[in-house]
């Protein structure tokens, strides 16, 4: 445990350190506790505010979509509907979707979109085939978030779409899909039409749902998506933290969140605040097995390989980046210079998968996935420990919080190899 402090304090130290505060986590099989402590403050360069802990409230982005992928996985259990059913049956609003394939004009050196008359308008095609929850909870099905993708950004200015991804309404995550159904791979909003597909088959209100089906169970009471109806204030949170680019120092500036505090919809995938001791029971009950969320077999399930060829090309583009700083492939690699020969990574229902060992840290088959302002997890059922870093740094893949993961990690399986 020692290691761990000493990194933990060497990146958090309000001097010479790269971050204000993070909270890591670790847990066996058997549900105790490898390691749980908190480094640093709440807020941004103060060295006399609150201190950072295990149960400070934290936006965590991402992390909600391991969330989703239970619960959707709960519904199949109960037979309320299969991982290859047509969710638009369920959703009659995505029934009139069309896919964008490009513009009118873009051939052209700079494309013209007149709003009014629609002309320079979008080329759209039919959905072919099924949109099912399978692809929906890996990414798919053809939808992708819009900010990060050019043709639907020039989509939402010739529509006039006043809403987008951060703005905590599903109506910010109706858009063309950019691909056919299974014939791909973006990172998109499948998870957040996942919850929308459970608050339908329920009648449930989607954070409802949650509370008393995943959160109640494992004994969690400081999770949700409403933080302002259970008594917790903007000020009460994990401050988030911005970075110049270059920057590695705790020159930070604390900044507003892209994600609104207070948001209409429960939306599966970004939209929960919760802690790091709530989450980690999560962790903890899919490591040993599923109790008492999902049976054995739909662990199973949820943590083995789903794509096809073509949508696995795509989601190694994904991983691999434009380079050594780019991607996720920094995550499975012993260096910056083997990034092009990134061992195969697969998608289950609930995040990505390495094919291989990774030499002195993660067994094959650990699952894993991250959260914008730097959270992360992971699932080792081969070593039995699962874990969780909680931050609240930008911008995403921030390079000393890269190091931070691969420096806890390599420490974590230091510890537990050598008892």
């Amino acid at each position: 445990m020692a290691g761990l402090d000493r990194i933990l304090g060497k990146y958090t130290d309000p001097d010479t350190g790269s971050i204000h505060g993070a909270t890591f986590v670790a847990v066996d099989e058997k549900g105790n506790d490898i390691y749980r402590k908190s480094f640093g403050h709440c807020k941004v360069n103060s060295k006399n505010g609150p201190a950072l802990t295990p149960d400070t409230a934290t936006w965590i982005a991402s992390l909600t979509k391991l969330t989703t992928s239970v619960a959707a996985m709960q519904l199949v259990e109960r037979g309320l509907i299969g991982l290859d059913d047509d969710v638009r049956n369920v959703i009659p609003q995505l029934q009139n979707l069309k896919v964008i394939i490009g513009f009118e004009g873009e051939g052209d050196q700079s494309p013209k979109i007149n709003t009014e008359t629609h002309q320079g308008g979008p080329i759209l095609e039919d959905v072919k085939g099924p949109i099912t929850l399978r692809q929906l909870l890996t990414h798919s099905s053809g939808f992708c978030y819009d900010l990060r993708h050019p043709l639907l950004v020039k989509y939402s200015e010739w529509a006039g779409r006043q809403e987008n991804m951060f703005s905590g309404t599903i109506e910010g995550l109706y858009h063309p899909p950019v691909f056919q159904p299974g014939t791909s791979w973006e990172y998109g909003p499948g998870l957040d039409w996942v919850g929308q597909v459970i608050e339908k088959l329920t009648g449930m209100n989607y954070s409802e749902y949650q509370q008393i089906n995943i959160w109640e169970p494992l004994g969690a009471k400081d999770t949700t998506f409403y933080p302002a109806k259970c008594g917790v204030t903007e000020g009460d949170i994990h401050e988030l933290a911005f970075r110049a680019e270059g920057e590695r120092s705790q020159n930070l500036k604390a900044g507003p969140s892209p994600w609104k505090f207070e948001c209409r919809d429960a939306l599966g995938g970004a939209g929960l605040f919760s802690t790091a001791n709530d989450y980690s029971k999560l962790l903890s009950a899919l490591l040993a097995g599923g109790g008492p969320l999902l049976s054995e077999a739909s662990i199973v399930e949820l943590f083995s390989p789903q794509l096809g060829v073509s949508s696995m090309a795509a989601l190694r583009e994904f991983v691999v980046g434009e380079g050594p700083e780019g991607g996720k492939a920094w995550l499975y690699t012993q260096s910056p210079e083997e990034w092009k020969d990134v061992m195969e990574i697969r998608h289950c229902l609930c995040g990505l998968l390495n094919s291989k060992d990774v030499a002195g840290r993660r067994r094959k088959n650990t699952v894993n996935w991250d959260g914008l302002p730097n959270l992360v997890w992971f699932i080792d059922r081969e070593s039995g420990v699962a874990a969780t870093l909680f931050t609240q740094t930008m911008p995403i893949d921030d390079p000393p919080l890269r190091q931070l993961v691969l420096d806890l990690e390599t420490a974590l399986y230091t510890m537990i190899n050598s008892t």
